[in-house]
């Protein structure tokens, strides 16, 4: 998707096992998360497991 979505969009993975004090920022409650972002600010927020194309839709539904 990071290539598909290329200028787009950047696509960031998180450890939130390795850094667990950064997930509480974001309101990270549940895993899989995905949030989008734009100027710093969450606009949108998608929570549990995805396929390729419920991403493609997240992602269109909201602009990209």
């Amino acid at each position: 998707m990071a290539r598909e979505y290329s200028g787009r969009l950047t696509v960031a993975w998180h450890d939130i096992d390795r850094y667990p004090d950064t997930h509480p920022r974001y309101g990270v409650t549940a895993i899989p998360t995905l949030h989008l972002f734009e100027n710093g600010q969450i606009t949108a927020t998608r929570i549990g497991p995805a396929t390729k194309a419920n991403i493609t839709d997240f992602l269109r539904s909201n602009g990209i």
